[in-house]
């Protein structure tokens, strides 16, 4: 029996490992969820490319890069123009809050 489960277990990792080192070379597929498309599951990487995994401790030290992990599916000049990666900080301005003056735009930027 604990022959067995070990072989499992060892199964089970290789086939995780095997995913994890080929997911990266993978063919970048958009997934449709309703009547939109996301990402799929991808992983953050560093300002070198390096894969960040906070699962084996890879590179947890080091602060994940847009560029690198975002820019490896889409156009980075693009998606650095838009509000989910802007988040207001294109917009912040001193008066755009009479009611709450430390608002200082309409999105998260600003805020606290």
């Amino acid at each position: 029996m604990q022959k067995r489960t070990a072989i499992v277990s060892r199964t089970v990792a290789l086939a995780a490992l095997a995913l994890m080192i080929a997911a990266p070379f993978a063919a970048p597929v958009l997934a449709k969820v309703g009547s939109s498309t996301t990402c799929p599951p991808f992983y953050l990487r560093d300002e070198a490319g390096r894969i960040i995994n906070p699962v084996t401790g890879e590179n947890t030290d080091q602060p994940y890069s847009t560029r690198q992990t975002c820019g490896a599916c889409h156009d980075y000049e693009t998606i650095t123009k838009g509000y989910h990666f802007q988040q207001g900080w294109d917009e912040i301005r001193d008066d755009f809050s009479d009611e709450k003056p430390w608002v200082l735009s309409p999105g998260m930027m600003g805020k606290h």
